[in-house]
């Protein structure tokens, strides 16, 4: 099989600038991870981290900081409201069945509050005093505070799903850079850009306590976070790299630590407030431990959940036995880190952590800083940046609001025989360089949400979230001819979407092989099919509409009542309020030959439709998508069989024909699965088909692809997959089995020729013979006729000696099949999930022939090429 290598992608990420976990009281874990272009990423967090979708940020938009709100809590007027506990209890579980609510705010002065399932923006209010460096929310979720350049903290009402501005605090005379919220809600804690922490009475809006650090030189410390823990205690970190930890009662200084070399830009605690982290311009991650009498305070003895125990921890808060230590340093990025945050309401803390370098890194809290990080790609993983033409050997990237066009290379032919010969991995000589065809920059309101190239390559669609474009590439005969491209201005019809759709953007868009049709799913959940056949012309038709994932009750009578378009509603079903909100399409598969067309959302439901007819089926929960996994990885083999891939590395195949899981899947789909597979940390994020193995798929990752025979089992639990390992594996236990032969054999051949002479020597002195050493060997009279008939053995030993060597031989063999077992290599079983990790950063893959495989990477090392410059620390020995 021949590879196309392409690392001439450009593709450069933005800098993370804010993490934040959902409250713990959402349904589901999720994590906003905030991008200095606007884009805000949402991931889901279990054991590992897996991205589930992309909001697009508003072009030449800003993002500092991120905030979520979910309230579960009554305030005193629904106390009143209420009449009976019953009521009471039933409200609140209404609450928290509500999806959380997500904030963001930058240097361009506005607040915005998102649609987490349409990816628009909700509300979006002035900040009333510039741009806005922090923000907050308390923890009854009832109130937002927000830091301004102006140096108000403002607080806005979020009440009954609103965003309304009540009411500023007094001025000072810098921009607040950092701010939070007591864990009583009584008190304000901001940091400023004039050396000084402060201490705000919530209620009355004045300032309690001022606390001012020393200045290095003439200008002023900033105190770029701050954060409040359960104890009452105040943590600030600031311009000079040091942490310091505050007296709540006597507001003064209880330890000052120099944790970093240059800015601290960020701090995290765990929920009880014994673990701090700090990170910044230097980029180390540094963590604090409370000991109290020498020992770490373990989960609940520096705070509970209980106000007298809150207050007992303040009354104890100055004993001279409890003292914060600095516990662990550990570096892993390379750049600026400007976004920590931890989670302690998971099975296992996760640390999350990200900066100018673009990775987002993840390890177990608790462990630090032994544990060894995660690092997912710098690109989203399960995003569709890379687009394939492969017909037409083109590459369409994706980036902001850009598309980029590349030609794929052409290398030398090579006769069969020849191929038989070369070695895995071996270049081919390449006479035509891949060509940089077309680079445009689209005129949009929003970052672009999805794209798609035509298998030949003449059509290229592209979205934001106003709508979908489609343009149309002319490429001439000449390979020195210019690349037209044009917008088809018609496209798309008016009915594409019904009149009462308000989001007509699109999250995921397919062509068909065929190039007749566009499969086109919005933000509204609709899977719209388009006829493009007549493209030319600029004439378009909307064939139907599938809204298999609109199953609320009121979507499915709106759809039902649509006439213009065939429209085919989904079968009703139940979903909690926050699901519903949030609900995304974030896959879509088309089989290749244009009969099915599946998708799955961001709830984990799966449906597969026959395109242009009303048949569908929602599959049934078999990957265990229930808040632990999701599917992650969708598409068809060549039996139009969907492949279904979860995040837990569960590998499924469901029969649309029959409409339920095929035998393979029944048999091994979750159980059986390698574990060397199953514990893989990076996601599948496509499937493959090659027309020469019908029965196979190839699964790639981040940092593997993966072939699975859907004819064979798996194989065995333990079994090696890396191919290049396992040949390895193989060569190194045969050649030491070999040579241990070989050992054998000569102390053997020893062994025989002693018993040889012993037998001579005893032979000689029954028979009197006389005997001589001449040169070291032994002679006698008789030697002639003894070595005949040592060299001549009779018919019996010659069996007998065959019969021993069979035996030796088979007993090697045994040896070498049971120590290739040891090793996880199973000669007896089939060597199904074949991987390799050859091709590391990938960005995508795709067949362009039977024979001829594309794969597109990233290495990290060219996008650190195109970052700023990092953080100079001195080393020993060097000027």
């Amino acid at each position: 099989m021949q590879v196309h290598r392409c690392r001439f992608v450009d593709y450069v990420p933005q800098a993370i600038n804010a993490i934040e976990y959902a409250p713990k009281s959402s349904i589901r874990p999720y994590v906003a991870i905030g991008r200095a272009n606007g884009d805000i990423e949402l991931w889901q967090a279990k054991e590992n981290l897996v991205h589930v979708k992309t909001i697009p940020g508003i072009v030449n938009g800003s993002l500092e900081t991120l905030t979520w709100s979910h309230r579960t809590s009554l305030t005193d007027d629904e106390l009143e409201l209420f009449d009976t506990e019953k009521e009471r209890i039933r409200f609140k579980m209404q609450l928290k069945e509500k999806a959380p609510r997500l904030f963001s705010a930058g240097l361009n002065s506005v607040i915005i509050e998102w649609d987490l399932g349409k990816l628009t923006p909700k509300t979006a209010v002035d900040s009333y005093g510039g741009a806005v460096w922090c923000m907050a929310t308390n923890h009854a979720q009832t109130k937002l505070a927000v830091g301004t350049e102006d140096g108000h903290i403002r607080i806005f009402d979020i009440l009954d799903d609103q965003l309304i501005y009540q009411h500023c605090f007094d001025k000072v005379n810098s921009r607040v850079l950092s701010l939070a919220w007591s864990h009583d809600d009584k008190t304000i804690v901001t940091g400023s850009a004039d050396s000084c922490v402060r201490i705000w009475d919530a209620s009355t809006r004045r300032m309690c306590a001022r606390m001012t650090l020393p200045r290095e030189g003439r200008e002023n410390t900033l105190v770029w976070a701050v954060t409040a823990l359960r104890s009452g205690a105040i943590v600030s970190g600031d311009s000079r790299g040091h942490v310091v930890f505050w007296d709540p009662v006597m507001h003064v200084v209880q330890q000052d630590f120099k944790a970093l070399g240059a800015d601290v830009l960020c701090l995290a605690c765990d929920a009880d407030g014994n673990t701090v982290f700090a990170s910044g311009v230097d980029p180390k991650i540094t963590q604090f431990k409370l000991f109290v009498g020498g020992q770490f305070a373990a989960g609940g003895s520096a705070g509970g959940d209980s106000k007298d125990n809150a207050s007992a921890i303040k009354r104890k808060i100055n004993a001279r036995n409890r003292k914060w230590q600095l516990a662990g340093i550990r570096r892993y990025h390379t750049h600026d880190v400007r976004a920590l945050a931890v989670s302690s309401h998971l099975k296992t803390d996760l640390l999350i952590s990200g900066g100018i370098d673009t990775q987002v890194t993840s390890c177990e809290a608790r462990p630090f800083p032994n544990e060894n990080p995660h690092r997912q790609p710098c690109f989203t993983p399960n995003s569709s940046i890379i687009s394939v033409a492969a017909r037409g050997g083109l590459v369409l990237q994706r980036q902001e609001t850009a598309l980029k066009l590349w030609e794929l290379g052409k290398a030398e032919p090579i006769s069969k025989s020849l191929g038989d010969q070369m070695e895995s991995g071996q270049s081919l000589q390449v006479y035509e360089r891949q060509k940089d065809l077309l680079r445009m920059n689209l005129k949009v309101k929003t970052n672009l949400l999805s794209s798609a190239i035509s298998p030949s390559g003449s059509l290229v669609a592209a979205s934001d979230a106003e709508g979908p474009k489609l343009y149309s590439v002319v490429r001439g005969d000449d390979s020195t001819s210019e690349v037209r491209v044009r917008r088809i201005k018609s496209f798309p019809p008016d009915n594409f979407v019904p009149e009462y759709s308000e989001n007509r953007g699109a999250v995921q868009m397919h062509f068909t092989n065929d190039e007749t049709k566009l499969v086109v799913a919005t933000m509204d959940g609709f899977i719209s099919v388009v006829d493009i056949s007549d493209w030319r012309s600029g004439k378009f038709d909307t064939v139907c509409r599938h809204c298999c994932h609109r199953s609320q009750k009121s979507e499915v009578e709106a759809d039902a009542g649509c006439s213009d378009v065939p429209t085919y509603p989904a079968l009703p079903r139940a979903l909690v309020d926050a699901d519903a909100a949030t609900r995304t399409i974030v896959k879509l598969a088309v089989s290749a030959d244009d009969k099915y067309v599946a998708a799955s959302d961001s709830t984990g439901a799966i449906t597969v439709s026959v395109l242009g007819k009303a048949k569908q089926s929602l599959l049934p929960d078999a990957y265990g998508t229930a808040k632990a996994s999701m599917p992650t990885a969708i598409g068809f083999d060549l039996n139009n069989n969907l492949v279904i891939v979860s995040s837990a590395n569960h590998v499924h195949a469901w029969d649309p024909v029959e409409c339920k899981y095929t035998q393979w899947s029944r048999a091994y789909g979750t159980r059986h699965i390698p574990k060397r597979f199953d514990s893989l940390m990076d996601c599948v994020s496509g499937i493959l088909t090659s027309p020469a193995e019908p029965s196979c798929v190839y699964l790639w990752a981040a940092t593997h692809i993966t072939r699975v025979d859907f004819s064979q089992p798996p194989g065995s639990a333990r079994a090696v997959l890396n191919v290049h390992k396992r040949k390895t594996i193989e060569q190194s236990i045969i050649e030491k089995v070999v040579e241990e032969k070989e050992a054998c054999e000569r102390r053997s051949e020893r062994h025989e020729q002693k018993r040889m002479k012993k037998q001579l020597v005893g032979s000689d002195q029954a028979n009197g013979d006389a005997s001589m050493d001449v040169d070291g060997e032994t002679t006698s009279n008789a030697d002639t006729e003894k070595t005949i008939v040592a060299e001549s053995p009779n018919t019996k030993g010659q069996s007998n000696g065959s019969s021993r060597s069979d035996s030796n031989t088979r007993d090697w063999e045994s040896t070498i099949i049971a120590r290739l077992r040891e090793a996880g290599i199973d000669v007896s079983e089939p060597h199904n999930f074949r991987m390799t990790q050859r091709y590391q950063s990938l960005m995508h893959a795709s067949f362009i022939d039977t024979n001829t495989l594309a794969v597109v990477e990233r290495p990290w090392v060219d996008v650190a090429s195109a970052l700023p410059s990092a953080y100079h620390r001195h080393k020993y020995g060097h000027s």
